[in-house]
C-alpha cells in the first residue's frame, strides 16, 4: 500500500489555487477526500489522482465529462453523499407590516420524511 501523503500546502502548489478554497471545499464536502490526524489535514496522493480524473472534462458543458469506468465497490459519489445528521432548525425573517414595524422569527424545520 502506498501511503504517500500531501499537506494542504503542497496540494494547493500544486493545483495553483489557494488553500482556502481547499478549506472551503472541505467543508463542503467537495473537493478531494482527506485525512484529518488530530488537527492535521493530509490528502493522500491516490485521492488526489483520483479526484483529479473524476473532475477532468472534454467541454465546458455540463454533460461534456470525460467517460470514466466506475468500479463496482466504490461509486464515484461516495463523498458527495451526506451522512444521516440531525435535522437543524432553520430561521426565516418576515415582516409583518409596513417599514417600521418589527421582524418576527419563523421557525421552520426539514421534514425528516422526503
Amino acid at each position: 500500500m502506498d501511503g504517500r501523503c500531501m499537506t494542504q500546502t503542497e496540494l494547493a502548489k500544486r493545483w495553483q489555487i489557494s488553500e482556502a478554497t481547499l478549506e472551503r471545499w472541505r467543508t463542503e464536502a467537495s473537493g478531494p477526500v482527506f485525512l484529518k490526524l488530530g488537527n492535521q489535514v493530509r490528502y493522500r496522493v491516490r485521492d488526489v489522482e483520483a479526484f483529479e480524473a473524476e473532475v477532468l472534462r472534454e467541454s465546458t458543458k455540463s454533460d461534456g465529462g470525460v467517460a470514466q469506468q466506475e468500479t463496482i465497490d466504490q461509486p464515484p459519489d461516495r463523498r458527495r453523499r451526506p451522512a444521516n445528521r440531525p435535522v437543524r432548525p432553520i430561521t426565516i425573517w418576515l415582516r409583518t407590516g409596513f417599514r417600521n414595524t418589527r421582524l418576527r422569527p419563523l421557525i421552520a424545520a426539514r421534514s425528516l420524511t422526503r
